[in-house]
């Protein structure tokens, strides 16, 4: 099982909700989010490009 970084969607003040459905953090969540935020971008373009390699998830 992948654990992503989660703690931006602690706070639901930080986030909001696409037409598509896609979570996204606002431009006035605080710094520790837009970090957690980064870093979960990052971590789900590593998993999608490990799966495009024929390679799993962990």
């Amino acid at each position: 099982m992948r654990k992503y970084d989660s703690f931006w969607l602690s706070n639901k003040a930080w986030y909001h909700w696409t037409e598509n459905g896609d979570r996204v953090l606002n431009d006035d969540a605080p710094p520790e989010a837009k970090a957690s935020y980064e870093h979960y971008n990052q971590q789900r373009k590593e998993a999608e490009e490990r799966v495009k390699s024929g390679k799993a998830l962990d």
